[in-house]
């Protein structure tokens, strides 16, 4: 009666400890995502693959100064603006709302063509810490309204002869968002783009005699190299397939370079490019500088981010 007791209690044990054990291993199996592939919502230029946290709001402000240098201008022409900072070409304020933690929404206003934009960004997809699912991918939604004079929305055509239209003022942005942490202090993401515009002046490229378009397809990349905890170095570029772009002497490929800094409430982006515009949707296809020309530009980002959850 005592061994079979004891067999029967031994069994217990053995049971419980099986079930530990399958506990722990799908505790295990549970999957782990990546954290912090970028530290921000955007980095100079281009658009990252993160959102805003649920029920938290984020005020973004974006400065972007002058040339502070021209191949084209001797310098005292440049010192005489302080090098840029007299002569600010862009200013945009945004505001970005977490839907959820995967779901972004957000207004801005830019100074360049008095544009309004309303954007989305859809995270569909998290890298695991695994490398199973190697990538994140978001999806981001521009539509930008310009409220300039309708005689500076057509001042640049030279006979007027199709009526005033209010959709004239819409452009469209839609970009894939493609990003992998290769390592703690590695990100590289691509940003396959279509952008759309309903009215353009139409030109000329000088080189090739082809006619500028409506609807553009742009490829986007970018990367992040961690130097400490609170300080990254990135960069971003822009390349534009339309023949338009192609050997065009008026037209340039956006490049910016610079470096985020946490402070704990707020990160500070201080960054180079030779953009004037902020928004996609106006430096996608409106660059015209360069920095071959040394036709830099300085900017800066200051982005706050408040919790409007209600405390319990």
């Amino acid at each position: 009666m005592k061994k079979t007791l004891l067999l029967n209690l031994c069994f217990i044990q053995i049971l419980l400890a099986q079930d530990d054990l399958l506990n722990l291993v799908n505790t295990n199996n549970e999957k782990q995502y990546v954290f912090a592939t970028w530290k921000t919502y955007r980095l100079g230029n281009a658009q990252t693959t993160e959102t805003i946290k649920k029920n938290h709001l984020e005020y973004r402000i974006l400065h972007r100064f002058g040339n502070i240098a021209d191949a084209n201008k001797t310098l005292n022409q440049i010192a005489h603006t302080t090098f840029g900072l007299d002569n600010p070409t862009d200013i945009r304020m945004s505001l970005e709302y977490g839907v959820t933690n995967d779901i972004s929404l957000g207004i801005g206003r830019s100074r360049i063509n008095e544009l309004i934009d309303i954007s989305g960004k859809w995270r569909l997809l998290k890298q695991t810490t695994d490398f199973k699912t190697p990538v994140s991918i978001a999806l981001f939604e521009s539509i930008g309204y310009t409220t300039m004079s309708t005689d500076r929305l057509y001042s640049n055509v030279a006979v007027k002869n199709f009526p005033t239209r209010e959709a004239h003022r819409f452009n469209y942005v839609t970009q894939l968002i493609i990003a992998s942490k290769i390592n703690s202090w590695f990100s590289f993401e691509l940003l396959p783009t279509w952008l759309h515009r309903n009215f353009i002046v139409q030109t000329l490229n000088s080189n090739t005699s082809v006619e500028d378009g409506n609807d553009y397809l742009i490829i986007g990349a970018a990367a992040r190299f961690k130097l400490t905890n609170r300080v990254t170095f990135f960069a971003d570029y822009f390349y534009n397939f339309h023949p338009y772009f192609k050997n065009n002497p008026n037209t340039s490929m956006p490049l910016s370079v610079g470096f985020e800094i946490e402070t704990g409430g707020h990160v500070f982006t201080l960054f180079f490019a030779n953009n004037s515009a902020i928004i996609e949707n106006n430096y996608l296809v409106n660059t015209i500088d360069s920095w071959a020309k040394s036709q830099i530009k300085l900017s800066f980002c200051i982005s706050r981010t408040f919790s409007l959850k209600r405390s319990e």
